[in-house]
């Protein structure tokens, strides 16, 4: 190893202050053993008093050995590198480099044993576990990484160039993707296969959350030259062949605990344990996945005993407060009991999560006196309550509060509602006193006022296109008061329904005028949501704020020039560069208050609830989790 490298060992918490804090509030610390039924065996849980008639988690009966789970949406895809949203199952066949183990914090090796970083925080060098086989028996090198990340990069089926060469985590490349993705140079990627276990890669600028950003599962391994959809490469198999049902397809293979059964697109993905697994092997024989977009019918299904477990929680609408009990809590993960309708009892797990549920306008489309007399209608407070039922956070900022931007010694959540609510560190005369559009209230009379400014009045409304997802009663229940308050401001709201696969297609495409939309985050920084508020890149953005017409160019050249100034130039590691980049935060949540491209409403809670069969414990605030330690008893 030469002088100028440092050692980080996979226990060591990577990066930011704000890593640093989660990592003490998502869950378990790695070296924690879980129990069954999920919590840590270190002591530091509080017990609350069993009501007298709560009972005992009841079993749902299902088949032996198969763990029968649901998924929200269509299966769409297989291909990591095109799966936003739509890979339901892809953390059970699916493995990058890094993962985060149970979703805590912070991240540890998957793939690699091990691996270091050059002082400059530019280049990543990786040793890969020796013997990890890939579903068809051969072997995973280096070679193997370097092709799936080209694949990212490169090719014309990836909806996730912007991880790789257009974003925060950029390897050094060549091409203009400035301008546009699609202008990278094939096979220019600064990596390499250093030997058939070593795997580098070279950073245009040091970036804080790069171990992080690549235990995402679109930098999942597949087998060099499965398919021939970017150049230098023949492909062993047809695109559908490998990745969809063509012929004898899917052919998929990847390294994960579990492997492709059975796949019928749009409606069931079946996996199988995976018998050469390099890890801990699986404890359950198969796992299924369901599609089923109605979350009332999820829940029958759950609730009749035909799913084991429910990864979307109960409803909002059949969630009754009086029927939980919290028996345990550590750090930002509760455990504890539901007792459903029916009578029966279910395990139930929540957890903070470092997830943002907003509105999106396409600014081409929507202008910004109709933006803001929308944002004056939304009162995150009623939808908190009312709509969540107490089970989600009011959202006045697109960064969730555990990620928020706070000084060593602070309570991110603090300094999130002290910048909310009286504009505590303020980057800009908008944000002076903080959220502008009257916190806490439905303000007809404002959004009347804001729209009749702009001409418009009760003889000549302003039309907008509504797109939420179907089957969520909580968003669906918020559309329609909103549509209802919106016909006293001049504003006429036409809500249409579409899945989440559908969702993001046409928000890719640039079709909607507005829409619901949550995010989770990859990584724990603010970065990780506010890099498409910025306006620099504003053809890769859903918003599209910058290139429309309606943008106030003081606003953008503000968010634009905070960007470059602030944050390009301090994207590594240490309390200095964090600080930095704060600033740059700061300016950015503000003038998307002063554009209104994302509205926040709430902050989430994630739920799950499952049946005494099974034997797991409730993910971690990053929210992903393999089931190889899943047990069944039945």
């Amino acid at each position: 190893m030469s002088d100028d490298t440092t050692r980080r060992r996979f226990l060591a918490v990577a990066g930011t202050g704000a890593a640093a804090a989660l990592a003490g509030c998502a869950g378990n610390d790695p070296s924690q053993e879980d129990t069954p039924n999920g919590d840590s065996t270190d002591g530091s849980t509080d017990s609350t008093t069993t009501p007298s008639d709560m009972g005992q988690p009841v079993k749902a009966g299902g088949p032996e050995g198969t763990l029968r789970m649901v998924s929200n949406g269509p299966v769409q895809t297989l291909d990591p590198i095109n799966a936003k949203g739509s890979g339901a199952g892809y953390l059970q066949y699916g493995e990058s480099l890094m993962s985060f183990p149970n979703g805590d914090l912070p991240p540890v090796g998957r793939l690699a044993e091990d691996y270091s970083v050059s002082d400059d925080g530019l280049t990543y060098t990786f040793q890969l576990k020796q013997g990890v086989e890939f579903h068809n028996g051969d072997e995973l090198t280096a070679d193997d990484v370097v092709y799936s990340w080209e694949r990212m990069a490169q090719s014309s089926n990836s909806r996730n160039k912007d991880d790789i060469i257009g974003g925060t985590f950029t390897i050094a490349h060549e091409g203009e993707t400035g301008e546009s993705l699609d202008n990278y140079e094939p096979g220019s990627l600064d990596m390499e296969a250093a030997g058939d276990y070593e795997f580098t890669f070279t950073l245009d600028s040091p970036f804080h959350g790069a171990i992080s950003q690549i235990a995402g599962g679109a930098f999942a391994v597949i087998p060099e030259n499965s398919v021939g959809d970017i150049e230098g490469y023949d492909g062993e198999y047809s695109y559908n062949e490998f990745f969809s049902t063509s012929g004898d397809g899917p052919m998929f293979v990847s390294t994960g605990p579990f492997e492709i059964d059975t796949w019928t697109k749009g409606d069931q993905l079946t996996l199988s344990a995976f018998d050469g697994y390099h890890g801990e092997g699986p404890q359950i024989d198969a796992i299924t996945y369901t599609v089923i977009g109605s979350e009332d019918t999820r829940f029958s299904r759950f609730k009749n005993g035909n799913l084991d477990v429910l990864d979307y929680g109960i409803p909002t609408s059949r969630f009754d407060p009086n029927h939980f009990v919290i028996d345990e809590e550590t750090g930002g993960r509760r455990k504890g009991r539901y007792e459903l309708d029916n009578g029966d009892v279910v395990h139930y797990g929540d957890v903070t999560a470092l997830d943002t549920r907003y509105l999106v306008f396409n600014c081409q489309n929507v202008e910004r006196p109709a933006r803001q007399a929308i944002a004056y209608l939304v009162n995150q407070e009623q939808i908190a309550n009312d709509v969540y039922k107490g089970l989600a956070r009011p959202a006045y900022h697109i960064t969730p509060p555990p990620a928020f931007m706070a000084r060593e010694g602070e309570e991110p959540t603090d300094v999130y509602d002290r910048h909310a609510m009286e504009g505590f560190r303020a980057e800009t005369e908008f944000g002076a006193d903080g959220y502008p559009y009257s916190p806490g209230e439905t303000d007809i009379q404002s959004a009347t006022e804001v729209m009749e400014e702009a001409g418009y009045s009760s003889d000549d409304q302003y039309s907008i296109e509504f797109t939420v997802l179907s089957g969520d009663t909580a968003r669906d229940q918020f559309a329609q008061q909103l549509r209802d308050q919106a016909q006293a401001a001049h504003l006429d709201i036409t809500i249409q329904k579409a899945d989440f696969g559908t969702i993001i297609s046409k928000a890719i495409d640039g079709t909607m005028d507005m829409f619901t939309l949550s995010d989770g985050m990859e990584w724990p920084e603010s970065d990780n949501f506010l890099r498409f508020l910025h306006a620099e890149n504003p053809g890769t953005a859903f918003t599209r704020w910058g290139k429309d017409a309606h943008a106030n160019p003081d606003y953008v050249d503000t968010a634009s020039s905070a960007w470059n100034d602030y944050y390009v130039p301090n994207t590594g590691p240490g309390d200095e560069a964090q600080q930095q980049r704060n600033k740059a935060y700061y300016a950015i949540e503000e003038m998307n208050w002063a554009s209104v491209q994302e509205l926040p409403t709430v902050h989430a809670v994630s739920q799950r609830i499952w049946y005494d069969d099974v034997n797991l414990r409730m993910y971690g605030t990053m929210e992903n989790q393999t089931f190889q330690r899943a047990e069944l008893d039945r």
